[in-house]
C-alpha cells in the first residue's frame, strides 16, 4: 500500500469545486438541525467563505446553472464530466478548460451518460462495458433523457441537464467562460493557503507510507475502514475547498482520495462526540439498573413530583429520594420543569427515545417490517 501527493491537481480539484462555496452558509443554516456542526472546527472555513462570497455573489445565476445548491454533487455538470475526464497529468487549471474545450457534443452527452449509468449501477470501477453503453446512449437524446428523467435530483436541476444534452457544446462553452472569470478569485484566495496545503499533504502521506493501514486507522480513530484505501498505489487530493469531506474516485487508472484540509480534527471530534454519547448511554443504563431509582423514575412518570410522598410509596428516607433524583438529573434522564406554577421533576422521553434507538442500532437489531 503506497500513498501519493499530487499538489497541482490539488488545486485543480479545488478549482472545479470552487463555486459551490456560493452556497455553503445557505446548506449550513438548512441543515443545521440534522448536524452538529458547532461542534465542529468551522470557524477556519467561514473565515475562507467570507473571503469568498462577495466575490462570488456576481457570478450567482451562472452558478447555479451548473452547481446544485444541495449535498448532491455528483451531478453537478463538471462532477458528471470528470469522472471520465480526469483532472490528472494537467499543468494547471487553464490547461484542463482548454482540454475541455476540445470536447464535441458526443464526447460530452457520452461523458454525463457514463456518470449516470456507473452511479445507477453502483459501479466504482472503470468498465468498458459501461462506457460502450454510454457511447451507444450519446448517440440518441432521446435515451439520455428518458435516463436523466429517473435521477434522484429537483425537477429545476433535471430541467438544465436536458438542455444541457440538447446543447452540449453551447453549455460546455458557457461553464468555460464562467470558469475563466473565476480563476483569478480563485487564484488569489488559493495563494493564501497553498503552502498550507502543500505541506500537509506532504505530510499526511510520508505518515501513511511510513504506518500504512494501521496509520489510517489511528489517524481516523477507525472510523476509516483501511479497505477503501487498499489500492497498491493510493492518490491523495488534498482540498482546501471541501475541508471536512473526503471523496473517494475510484473510476480508472487515476483513482483518487480527496482529503478535506481539516480531517484529522474532524475525526478527532466525531470520536470525541461518539464517545460522549456511548458514556450517556452508559450513564442512562446504569440509572435504569438500580431497582429504587427504577421505582422513583415510575412514580415521577406517573406525575409525582414530592420527594416526600416518593419516599412514603418506597419506604424510605427522603435524603435516599433525594440522592436517587439527582443521579437521574445528571444523567438526563429527567430533568427540570414547570408543573402547575411549580418547578418539578419529568421524564425526559426524548432524551429516552433517543437513547433506545441508539441502544438498537449500536446492537444491530433487526429492521422493523
Amino acid at each position: 500500500m503506497k500513498f501519493k501527493f499530487y499538489p497541482i491537481e490539488s488545486r485543480i480539484y479545488d478549482f472545479l469545486e470552487f463555486p459551490n462555496l456560493i452556497f455553503v452558509k445557505e446548506r449550513y443554516e438548512n441543515s443545521k438541525e440534522d448536524y452538529d456542526y458547532e461542534k465542529f472546527p468551522m470557524d477556519d472555513y467561514f473565515d475562507l467563505i467570507n473571503k469568498v462570497e462577495d466575490k462570488l455573489k456576481p457570478y450567482a445565476k451562472e452558478i447555479e446553472l451548473f452547481y446544485m445548491n444541495n449535498f448532491v454533487g455528483d451531478y453537478d455538470f463538471i462532477g458528471l464530466i470528470s469522472k471520465t475526464k480526469r483532472i490528472f497529468g494537467y499543468e494547471n487549471e487553464k490547461k484542463y478548460l482548454e482540454m475541455l474545450s476540445t470536447l464535441n457534443e458526443k464526447d460530452i452527452n457520452q461523458c454525463i451518460a457514463y456518470s449516470i449509468i456507473s452511479r445507477n449501477e453502483n459501479n466504482h470501477q472503470y468498465s468498458d462495458e459501461i462506457m460502450n453503453k454510454a457511447e451507444t446512449i450519446s448517440l440518441n437524446k432521446n435515451e439520455l433523457v428518458s435516463i436523466i428523467k429517473d435521477l434522484p435530483i429537483e425537477a429545476s436541476t433535471k430541467w438544465t441537464l436536458f438542455l444541457i444534452v440538447e446543447e452540449p457544446t453551447k453549455y460546455m462553452k458557457t461553464y468555460i467562460d464562467l470558469m475563466n472569470k473565476l480563476l483569478p478569485i480563485f487564484e488569489e484566495i488559493y495563494s493564501l493557503y497553498e503552502n498550507e496545503v502543500k505541506a500537509y499533504g506532504q505530510y499526511l502521506v510520508d505518515f501513511l507510507n511510513k504506518n500504512g493501514a494501521k496509520g489510517l486507522e489511528e489517524i481516523t480513530y477507525s472510523i476509516i475502514d483501511p479497505k477503501i484505501m487498499n489500492n497498491e498505489e493510493n492518490n491523495i487530493l488534498i482540498s482546501l475547498i471541501m475541508p471536512m469531506a473526503i471523496a473517494i474516485s475510484d473510476v480508472g487508472k487515476y483513482h483518487y482520495v480527496a482529503w478535506g484540509l481539516k480531517m484529522e480534527k474532524a475525526f478527532r471530534k466525531m470520536k470525541e462526540i461518539n464517545e460522549n454519547k456511548i458514556n450517556g448511554r452508559i450513564q442512562v443504563f446504569k440509572n435504569l439498573g438500580d431497582k429504587t431509582r427504577y421505582e422513583v423514575l415510575k412514580l415521577i412518570s406517573s406525575g409525582e413530583t414530592s420527594t416526600k410522598e416518593i419516599a412514603n410509596a418506597l419506604g424510605v428516607s427522603s435524603a435516599t429520594i433525594s440522592y436517587h433524583i439527582n443521579n437521574l438529573l445528571q444523567a438526563k434522564v429527567i430533568k427540570l420543569d414547570r408543573i402547575d406554577n411549580k418547578y418539578g421533576c419529568v421524564v425526559d422521553y426524548e432524551l429516552l427515545d433517543k437513547v433506545i434507538k441508539d441502544f438498537k442500532e449500536d446492537l444491530m437489531f433487526p429492521k422493523e417490517s
